[in-house]
C-alpha cells in the first residue's frame, strides 16, 4: 500500500493529504473546512408503467428553503426535513435498552404456542376481528 504525501494545512497546521488539495482543488484540511455537508433527496420520476427513482444532491441550505416553501404551498408551518449529524459521537452498542433486548429475545424464543396445521380441531389464534 502506497503511502499518501501529507502536506500542512494553511489554516491550522495539521498535516492532510496532498491530493486533497491537488485532485479535489481542497485549500485547508477536513476540519477547518468550511463546506457544508450535502443532501440527498429522493424523487419519483415518470407516470403510469414508466417510474423510476431518482435522487438529487444539494447543500443542506437549499434543501431547507425548498422544503419550506413546499411546506408554505401546502399550508404547512413546519418543516419536515430529518438531518443526521455525522459528525457527532457514535452511540454505544451498549447502550440499547433492555426493553428492546426482551422483547427481541420473546419473538425469537417465541413465547406463544405455535398453530399446528395438522390438527383440524385446533383453531387458529389471530388477531381479533379478523377471519383467517
Amino acid at each position: 500500500m502506497q503511502k499518501l504525501k501529507m502536506i500542512p494545512c494553511p489554516k491550522c497546521g495539521t498535516d492532510f493529504p496532498e491530493l486533497r488539495k491537488t485532485l479535489y482543488n481542497y485549500h485547508v484540511c477536513v476540519n477547518c473546512s468550511t463546506t457544508k455537508p450535502v443532501v440527498g433527496i429522493t424523487t419519483v420520476e415518470g407516470s403510469g408503467d414508466h417510474t423510476y427513482n431518482d435522487i438529487i444532491i444539494m447543500d443542506q441550505d437549499r434543501a431547507l428553503a425548498i422544503e419550506k416553501a413546499a411546506n408554505e404551498a401546502m399550508g404547512r408551518k413546519t418543516i419536515d426535513v430529518e438531518v443526521i449529524d455525522f459528525d457527532k459521537e457514535p452511540i454505544n452498542e451498549n447502550e440499547v435498552t433492555q426493553s428492546i433486548k426482551d422483547q427481541t429475545k420473546n419473538i425469537l424464543e417465541g413465547d406463544e404456542q405455535e398453530y399446528d396445521m395438522m390438527d383440524p380441531d385446533k383453531e387458529p389464534e389471530g388477531i381479533e376481528g379478523i377471519d383467517y
